[in-house]
């Protein structure tokens, strides 16, 4: 940090100290010549004889400057304490706990920081921090392999970059006894740079293996009397940018202070070591530092950081274009990537990556290494912290990569190095994994796809090409689950059995669209055919899902649920007065793609006082439910009630290429058509259909439902046809079990009026009694035996009739006359006639 921060402000004053009468205006004077090693001197010479805050406040300071963590957090401990301690030591005592290992107690501070500077990002971020230690400290735990390179000096050495068969790289060990030039911020040399020869041995162990040569100056046309440092390389090697004071041609400049700051200069090489006249880059000054530059793979991007105006922080990330051969006006990366600490030391990488360490974003301490990239609209991504052993409690920067992105160099002041600032080699122990997210039905990627690496506790997303990819240790397997809306997750296993650190390990993840299933329909009255409003739908599934809320339809009559995928229902429709509507098997097994369900539910009326005058009139009897009387292949005979064959003109019999079946003209259906609903006239004593007991024609009456049950010549016993309409009626008694029904049985005019009275009584009573043997209460059922005495037409006694008049008035029916749960409990609303009034056949044969 030394070198960091006398790097990020590039100090050199111009003027010489002068005598200052005391001791404190010389301490003060030292820390504006940024001669922070004589400031401590001097401010330890005062405490030494007196509590004086100013030099308490001022020694902590110079302690952070150069980088002594240790005596930083003793006199920021005792700063924070002060009337006169500002809310910025808080940070700062924070930050030198956090990176003495203490972040338990640092958390305090930085939560005190955050609430008295809560714009002040870096506060947040670094409370956010010590709850990440963790996991940072395990994230890259078997990824990469540390080693510390033997051309360390006691001083410091940091920034290498590849050059040739080498690498140059930034170093203070010039110990020349001839010419001493020492800079007053660290009272160590300035930096020059350095060459050192390498090669690589022991491949077949991968990369990594380095035998160093003896390091050299760099370049005596490149180094300076004042500091040279940072250095970046063409892909060729033909040019070269690197970092130096505000000295060019013997030439020295200064900014307001007095300050000589940082610029990048430019050079291209004359060959065998020389370099040509060197340029400033456009976009230097001498009122703020540029430096640390790195290009882009292609060569025609230049990053860098600079505490120019207009940053967010202390040193921000800036990149200039070049165009038509010069470099553009620079650019801010941005609040994701710029933050109010340092940006520095970024390292263009060939993946298209950026590196770069920072003090300002979660990390474990100090300056941790980043990496970030731009998404397809050049937005930059949220940087990664490295992680350990990358990163460490200290700095750690200036991070290099080798074209194949497995080895490379960086700079750290960690614990057990030969110096300050030392260089260490990695390589990675481990295989890229690359994941590739895809359409499993197009086989097009899935961009923005999110994938959970279990093994590394990460969440990461899929770029335009649908692929991410991290790195795996050998020996290893790791659960993989992708998903992404619309889409069905799923999960893969990438296992490096078996590999070598020259693998690389492709897994692919195919993802199908999430087939989104409803239903929806309307609830309409069987009888008006209008929409009902206030119904009741309930849902209910055979796979174990939770029941949706009942639905309570509007005006409208419709109603909606959403359905899950591999899953069968049954959705009931409910309204008092009305039986239940239900529709069932409605299964979205073996669908896959996205589908609306549309199911309409009929309620059958039990009882005309439903309706205002009029409202039934019309209706179709020996009709469904639905109303329809019609289709493609059959119509509804209004005389016979039967369903004809539009072609034969014959009952319709067996199954039509619409799906419906018919028997003998009957529908085969889960439906009941309506019979004819009996008209009263009470004004007339011979009206068999009267009833003196009523008020009036307008009453309301139970509404009659068919049964098509026939039976055999003077018997009452069941035939086997007659068992789907026995197995539907038992199903409507089953799903409305609050209704009493009656059996109503009767016969046309002919026979004598015992006679059809005992046998039609017989028949309701086989129908109640098989209707009992199924499980339904006998409370609930009553058998009525009404012979030839409720006609529906006029063809009673003496009455000249056709065989299907006749026939219309031999019929099974079923009809609500009472409710055991209604708000009327155990009303009767249909009673038996007891005054029927029937014209005696005294010349008939029976």
């Amino acid at each position: 940090m030394r070198i960091l921060s006398s790097l990020l402000v590039l100090c050199f004053l111009s003027t010489g100290a002068f005598a200052q009468t005391g001791k404190l205006k010389q301490a003060q004077q030292k820390m504006d010549n940024l001669d922070y090693m004589g400031a401590i001197e001097l401010y330890n010479n005062i405490l030494e004889k007196g509590d004086v805050a100013e030099a308490k406040i001022n020694l902590s300071e110079a302690y952070r400057k150069v980088n002594d963590t240790q005596n930083a957090e003793f006199w920021y401990g005792q700063v924070v304490r002060l009337p006169e301690s500002q809310p910025i030591h808080k940070l700062y005592y924070g930050m030198m706990l956090q990176r003495n290992g203490k972040c338990d107690i640092a958390r305090e501070w930085y939560r005190q920081y955050v609430e008295l500077a809560p714009d002040d990002q870096r506060g947040q971020l670094l409370l956010r921090a010590c709850d990440y230690e963790d996991e940072l400290m395990t994230k890259s735990d078997g990824i990469y392999e540390v080693n510390e390179v033997d051309f360390n000096s006691h001083s410091d050495d940091f920034s290498p970059q590849f050059y040739k068969g080498g690498i140059v790289f930034s170093s203070e060990r010039d110990t020349n006894p001839i010419v001493r030039r020492m800079h007053t911020w660290t009272g160590n040399p300035f930096l020059d740079l350095y060459y050192v020869d390498m090669r690589e041995t022991g491949l077949e162990d991968g990369c990594g293996n380095y035998v160093f040569g003896r390091p050299e100056k760099f370049s005596n046309e490149i180094n300076s009397k004042y500091h040279d440092a940072v250095v970046a390389f063409s892909r060729n090697g033909e040019e070269i940018f690197f970092t130096r004071n505000n000295y060019l041609d013997g030439k020295k400049d200064y900014d307001d202070e007095g300050i000589m700051r940082l610029k990048v200069f430019y050079g291209r090489s004359e060959g065998e070591g020389k370099w040509g006249d060197l340029q400033s880059l456009p976009f230097n000054s001498n009122e703020y530092s540029v430096a640390h530059p790195t290009l882009s793979a292609d060569g025609e991007k230049l990053y860098f950081t600079s505490d120019m105006p207009g940053g967010f922080g202390g040193m921000d990330l800036y990149v200039s274009e070049k165009e038509s051969g010069r470099w553009g006006p620079p650019i801010n990366l941005g609040p994701e990537v710029n933050t109010e600490g340092h940006e520095i030391f970024p390292h263009a990488d060939t993946d298209g990556k950026l590196y770069f360490a920072s003090d300002g974003h979660i990390g474990l301490g100090g300056l941790d290494i980043y990496y970030t990239s731009q998404d397809e609209e050049g937005t930059w991504k949220t940087p990664e912290n490295m992680g350990a052993p990358i990163n460490t409690l200290s700095d750690d920067f200036g991070i290099i990569f080798n074209v194949e992105g497995t080895c490379g160099f960086f700079s750290s002041d960690r614990e057990g190095g030969v110096g300050g600032d030392d260089i260490y080699s990695f390589k990675k122990v481990a295989v890229p994994v690359e994941v590739l997210v895809y359409d499993e039905k197009t086989d097009l990627p899935i961009e923005g796809a999110t994938v959970v690496i279990a093994c590394k506790g990460d969440t990461v997303l899929t770029d335009a090409n649908g692929k991410t990819t991290f790195d795996m240790k050998l020996n290893d397997c790791c659960d993989l689950a992708a998903s992404m809306e619309t889409y069905q997750p799923n999960t893969s296993e990438a296992c490096t059995n078996e590999l070598t650190l020259a693998d690389k390990l492709e897994i692919k993840i195919p993802l199908n669209r999430s087939a989104e299933f409803e239903i929806e329909g309307i609830v309409f009255d069987g009888l008006t055919k209008l929409p009902m409003e206030s119904a009741t739908v309930t849902i209910e599934n055979d796979c174990g899902q939770a029941l949706a809320d009942p639905f309570i339809t509007s005006t409208s009559g419709r109603y909606y649920f959403k359905l899950d995928k591999d899953c069968c229902y049954k959705v009931k429709a409910t309204q008092e007065g009305y039986f239940a509507g239900i529709v069932e098997d409605v299964c979205t097994r073996g669908l896959e793609e996205s589908e609306t369900l549309v199911e309409n539910l009929f309620l059958k009326p039990t009882t005309t006082a439903l309706y205002t005058d009029g409202e039934v009139e019309g209706t179709t009897p020996g009709a469904p439910i639905s109303g329809v009387t019609e289709t493609e292949y059959t119509y509804l005979d209004p005389a016979t009630k039967l369903w004809m064959d539009k072609d034969t003109r014959l009952p319709a019999d067996g199954k039509y290429d619409d799906d419906k079946m018919y028997e003998k003209g009957i529908l085969i259906s889960d439906d009941f058509p309506i019979s004819d609903i009996p008209k009263k006239n009470p004004s007339d004593p011979n009206d068999p259909n009267s009833d003196p007991g009523d008020n009036g024609p307008d009453d309301p009456v139970a509404i009659p439902y068919l049964l098509h049950i026939y039976y055999d010549f003077d018997q009452a016993n069941l035939r086997a046809d007659a068992m789907p309409e026995l197995e539907k009626l038992l199903n409507l008694l089953l799903e409305n079990k609050q209704y009493i029904i009656e059996i109503g049985s009767h016969t046309d005019a002919r026979g004598s009026y015992h006679y059809n009275n005992r046998l039609s009584q017989r028949r309701a009573n086989s129908v109640v009694k098989w209707l009992v043997q199924r499980g339904i209460d006998r409370d609930r059922l009553v058998a009525r035996g009404y012979g030839e005495t409720v006609n529906v037409n006029d063809c009673v006694n003496n009455v000249p009739c056709s065989e299907g008049q006749h026939q219309q008035n031999r019929r099974t029916e079923f009809k609500v006359i009472g409710c055991r749960n209604c708000d009327k409990s155990n009303e009767i609303i249909s009673k038996a006639n007891p005054n029927v009034k029937v014209d005696r056949c005294k010349s008939c044969p029976f």
